[in-house]
């Protein structure tokens, strides 16, 4: 618990100085989760050791990385995934007895998956309107601060599990107390925001509204990639960062709510 902790505060602040970084130079956020990227590509296909051809690995990890790039328009990711289609298609011809059709669907499959998330994750944090800070803050209360919102309160009174078999320390206390203080978050967001900005208020009870749709998403998110470390044998997707286990095994929950949220700021007014 103690090294869990410690290496959580590594993370936040490291993530205050790249969102500060980026505020000067916004490519740093695209670089940064460039590299997360590609990280969770190669954990997905190689930690879970399902895909243990290092070459079709190495080319999921550079595309998931090169899709970050790309948000300024769609069309150059559209040309990547083909040739990153055509690429695999090679392997499993050249690799045929080998590279099977489990190698295959999870090459093509989770690759795409990984990159549209964290290509979600790069448009909140850019976002045009220049706002990006205040989505990051959505996304982390959507996900983060529910999941330890969700694993104190489970810890302490959680007697109804879940999901038993895929991870059995969730529980429905747990995914209460979770939205609970998730909501509080969103409270606590929307207070701060509309005391520093005169002109922009923050729709608070949109806000609350959709708050427990984004943590089911963000534990739907979770249980997924759980799901798949069952079904390969493994604890942890890698061993990157100390008690947390791998880049996938801290955003787990980031996959599905990322582009849940960007989806919803697209059209929703949030800001008024």
């Amino acid at each position: 618990m103690k090294t869990r902790i410690i290496s959580g505060v590594v993370l936040a602040l490291a993530v205050v100085g790249i969102l500060w970084l980026n505020s000067l130079y916004p490519i740093t956020a695209v670089v940064v989760i460039a590299l997360l990227a590609a990280v969770s590509a190669y954990e997905m296909l190689y930690g879970t050791k399902i895909v243990q051809n290092k070459t079709a690995v190495i080319a999921a990890a550079i595309y998931s990385a090169a899709v970050q790039f790309a948000y300024e328009g769609f069309f150059f990711v559209e040309v990547i995934t083909y040739i990153y289609v055509c690429f695999i298609a090679l392997v499993a011809i050249s690799k045929y007895g080998q590279f099977g059709t489990k190698q295959i669907a999870f090459s093509l499959s989770m690759p795409l998956i990984i990159s549209y998330a964290f290509h979600s994750l790069t448009a909140l944090i850019n976002s045009s309107d220049g706002f990006g800070i205040l989505y990051f803050i959505l996304l982390f209360n959507f996900s983060s601060v529910s999941d330890i919102f969700a694993y104190f309160v489970g810890s302490a009174i959680g007697k109804h599990k879940m999901a038993p078999v895929i991870s059995p320390k969730k529980s429905y206390e747990g995914l209460f107390g979770g939205i609970i203080g998730s909501l509080i978050g969103i409270v606590i967001i929307c207070l701060v925001f509309n005391n520093i900005y005169e002109k922009e208020t923050l729709n608070l009870w949109l806000l609350l509204a959709v708050t427990p749709i984004f943590c089911l998403i963000g534990v739907a998110g979770d249980l997924f990639t759980s799901a798949i470390k069952r079904e390969c044998g493994i604890k942890d997707y890698g061993k990157l960062i100390p008690g947390h286990g791998g880049v996938l095994d801290r955003l787990d929950s980031v996959l599905l709510v990322a582009p849940a949220l960007a989806i919803f700021l697209s059209f929703a007014e949030v800001i008024h």
